[in-house]
Order: structure tokens, then sequence, then C-alpha cells
């Protein structure tokens, strides 16, 4: 009996070590629980508003220009003709040469003409001396006054004869009225022409004109004058104003024809050329951002979101005015707002955030 008592004294020595060493092993493995679990860390992260990259947009007065399409012409066209009846004798200036002001163009023959100068000429001579001599004796006393006044008419009877044969002789000169380029020739040595048959077309190409067709809307912002800069498809480029703006649309277009004059000095632009035209509209304000910057919002606007009062995020509607080699020049954006350049596309309008400025990346 003793024997089995110390049985049981060993047993329950034994039970209790291993109560001891499970309840020790429970206490040390609990102490690490302390740290956060992936659960708090979530719950901490969601309470801090979200950290969003964003740049400051100012906006500045803009110079804005419209962009059209047109045609290079000519600033005169003139079909040279003849205003009296002759047999072209004298053609010789080329079709496509630069002529000046006075050129011949086209020669008429002149012989019966120049017989009716000399004629008159011959006839003014001799009544000038029977003018002047009856001019002589009236003073005298030696002859009427009356007959030194039939003199002086007679002499003024020729010298208009005269002038009237002179300018018979030089219509047979059919000169050019400008200076500019002798585009078409339509006599040639041998023509018979009579008065109103043509010699040739003179075209003016300085200034060359650029002509387009503008809305409405575009023709009430273009004032007489303003500047336009003009690239043709060979890559051309120069500058011009604004010379003309209709007043009476198309009927067909409903547009107005604008025409913009640029120096041509040596006639290197010729007419019928494409023309790309940038005309200034005037100044706007407006903001310069990246396309990169830009939503497209669920009810199909396009705009930005930007950084508004507390830090919440705001949607505002844009419009694009104008293109630049670094962004695109908008209205619509307040005259300074911190526009998100990273993220748009997820935080909606409404969400407070934490903005966090790009120079500080």
């Amino acid at each position: 009996m003793p024997k089995m008592s110390k049985s049981v004294v060993t047993a329950g020595f034994i039970l209790l070590a291993f109560l001891s060493y499970f309840v020790l092993r429970s206490v040390l493995r609990a102490a690490p629980e302390a740290e956060p679990t992936a659960d708090s860390e979530t719950a901490a992260k969601q309470e801090a508003p979200p950290e969003v990259v964003v740049f400051t947009a100012r906006s500045q007065q803009h110079l804005v220009y419209a962009s059209l399409k047109g045609r290079t012409e000519p600033d005169r066209t003139v079909t040279v003709k003849s205003e009296t009846t002759g047999t072209v004798t004298i053609a010789s200036i080329r079709e496509g040469r630069d002529v000046q002001r006075g050129a011949v163009l086209c020669g008429l023959g002149i012989e019966s003409r120049a017989a009716r100068v000399a004629e008159a000429q011959a006839a003014v001579t001799a009544n000038r001396l029977d003018y002047e001599s009856a001019a002589t004796l009236a003073e005298k006393g030696w002859t009427t006054s009356n007959r030194a006044a039939a003199m002086k008419a007679t002499l003024d009877r020729s010298e208009a004869s005269l002038a009237a044969a002179e300018i018979e002789l030089g219509k047979t000169k059919l000169r050019a009225p400008f200076s500019g380029v002798f585009e078409t020739r339509l006599a040639e040595t041998g023509d018979f022409l009579a008065p109103g048959s043509p010699c040739g077309v003179l075209v003016d190409l300085d200034p060359i004109i650029i002509s387009v067709e503008v809305t409405e809307d575009q023709m009430s912002a273009i004032t007489l004058g303003s500047p336009a800069n003009i690239t043709l498809n060979n890559g051309t480029e120069f500058t011009g104003s604004v010379r003309y703006v209709a007043r009476t649309s198309d009927q067909a277009t409903r547009t107005f024809r604008l025409e913009i004059e640029a120096e041509n000095a040596d006639n290197s632009v010729s007419a019928g050329l494409t023309a790309s035209v940038r005309v200034a509209l005037g100044d706007v304000q407006a903001t310069l951002i990246t396309p990169a910057s830009l939503v497209l919002h669920d009810d199909g606007r396009v705009g930005i979101r930007y950084i508004g009062q507390s830090d919440v995020v705001q949607f505002s509607e844009i419009h694009v005015i104008d293109d630049a080699a670094s962004g695109v020049w908008v209205t619509g954006i307040p005259d300074e707002a911190q526009v998100l350049s990273a993220g748009q596309d997820y935080y909606r309008e409404g969400i407070v955030v934490t903005p966090l400025p790009e120079e500080a990346l």
C-alpha cells in the first residue's frame, strides 16, 4: 500500500511538470502578439488620405490662332488689249518673264500713223509762223488784231491734231500697266488686232495674296491688319497680314472670304499653291497643360481633376483652344490649380487626398 502511494505521487509530479511546461510555452508564444496584425495595418491605412502627385497650373494671356487652309493668288490679273487696229510687229517678251511697268508687250505697225504725226507736226510749224507774223504786225498796227486771233485759232487746231496723231501712234505700243509677270501671250507676230483684241495676260504677284474661308465666329475675332503665319506645302514659311474680310457669306458654304497679303518682291511664291494659314484671333486667358493630364468623365466630358478646398478632388471641363510643342492651351481651369498628374483616372471627385508636388518627388 505505501508503494502504491509513492507511485501516485511520482505520477502527479510528472503531470504537474508537463502542465507547467505547456503553460510556460503558451505564455512565451503569446508575448509577440502585441505586434499589429494585417487587418489593423489596413485599417490604419484607410484612415489616412491617399497621396496623389500634382503640379501647379497657372493661367496666362495667350494669343490664339485659327488654323485655316487656302490658296495663293495674284494681287492683280489684267488682260492687256489693243485700243486700235493693226498688225502685230513686236512680240519679243516671253511668257513667264518679269516685266516692268511700261514695257512693250505687243507692238503694232506704225507706218501710216507715223506719217500722220509728221504731217501734223509740219502743219503746226507752218501755222505757228503765220501766227507769230500776224501777231508782230498787229503790235505795230499794220494789220488787224482779228487776223492774229484767226491765226492763233488755226495754230491751236493744228496742235490738237498733232496731239491726236501722237496718241494714236502711242496706241500701237501695248505696254504693261504695272510691274509683274507676263503670264500668257495671246497674240503673235503677224496677228491682226482690232480694238479690244487681247495681247496677253499680266499678273502682279507682289504682294502675294492668300485667300481662305472663315466661319462667322472666326470672322468676328479677326480685324484688318491681324498677323498671320503662312506655310506652303513645300515647307516655305512666311508672314503676312489680313487686308480684306468679306461682309457677305458664300451662299453654299456660309463662310466668309478672307484675304491675307504678304511680300513677294522676287516673285518666288507662285499663284495657285496650297497654303496652311494661322491667323491671330486675339489674347485669351488660358492654361498650358500636358495632354496626359486630361481625363474623360463618365458623362463623356473631357477635363482635368484638381485639388479643391480641403484637399478634395474636383473635376473641371476644359476646352482646347490651341496646340503647342509642350502641350495644349485650354480654358475652363481655375487661374491657379493643383492638377493631378498621376492617378487622375482613379480618384473621383469628392475624395479627400494628400497632394504631393511633382518637384518634391
